[in-house]
């Protein structure tokens, strides 16, 4: 599951003042009308070089799942000093690793945020987004180094927790895993991601019936109507409810062999 928010970082591009077209209606078009938004934006492009309608266009193409033309024109216009300072850029090459993640481009990713890194050292926000990538090309060793140095810029962030718990745990680093999971829960007793990775271990260490407890939590979590689930935590429901399936798969095996 992938977390992904590319409006949030709409700001990172320099308007030039006085420009011809109104970047604030464009993005308001990119939630419920990107090809709208695109068209307007590419409108704009066709007068001159203006970044901030790049950076609408590559935004709309999210919106369209035109995932890997959107990271190309992010990285393209990361690159460009008009785009804004330091700061700016960085946060348009990490729209650029999230659009590239989305297209199934892991190595693609991790070149993006690691430039992005190269802006901004020790931001913990692109390490946690390349031991993402990391984690889909399986390099489980190099994600946790990432969400380690993560934690030192931000103690206790429960993200880094959850995926460097995965990570430890894809390793067989048991004790180190439920460490971090046990950590994210003492912040947050009702996280969707921690309970879903603690349920893991508890399976990978034999304890089902504390594993189907993490599971059913994160189903009820789901279901509260007067809970706003993000999209994180639809996707830990989707996991847990995969998960108790299992589980109920395994004891039916066991029943089976133990009456034969």
């Amino acid at each position: 599951m992938v977390k992904f928010l590319l409006i949030a970082a709409a700001a990172a591009v320099a308007t030039v003042p006085d420009a011809p077209w109104d970047y604030d209606v464009c993005l308001k078009k990119v939630t419920r009308h990107p090809d709208d938004a695109l068209e307007m934006a590419m409108g704009a492009l066709k007068d001159g070089d203006e970044p901030s309608a790049e950076h609408c266009a590559a935004i709309a193409l999210v919106g369209l799942k035109q995932y890997n033309e959107a990271a190309r024109r992010f990285d393209a216009l990361a690159r460009k000093g008009s785009a804004g300072d330091a700061e700016m850029r960085a946060q348009i090459m990490g729209q650029a690793g999230n659009a590239w993640i989305l297209a199934g481009q892991p190595e693609l990713a991790t070149a993006s945020f690691t430039a992005a890194l190269a802006v901004m050292p020790g931001e913990a926000l692109y390490l946690i987004d390349r031991a993402r990538a990391s984690a889909m090309l399986k390099k489980w060793k190099a994600a946790e180094t990432d969400l380690s140095a993560a934690l030192v810029a931000e103690p206790g962030n429960s993200e880094a927790l959850v995926l460097r718990a995965s990570a430890r745990r894809a390793q067989r680093n048991f004790q180190g895993a439920m460490g971090d999971a046990t950590q994210a829960l003492a912040v947050d007793p009702s996280y969707p991601e921690a309970l879903v990775e603690r349920g893991l271990l508890r399976a990978a260490l034999g304890d089902k019936p504390g594993a189907r407890k993490d599971f059913m939590r994160v189903l009820e979590i789901a279901s509260d109507p007067d809970r706003k689930i993000a999209d994180s935590a639809a996707d830990a429901a989707k996991s847990a409810r995969r998960e108790i399936e299992k589980l109920e798969v395994g004891k039916e095996k066991l029943k089976l062999r133990v009456t034969q």
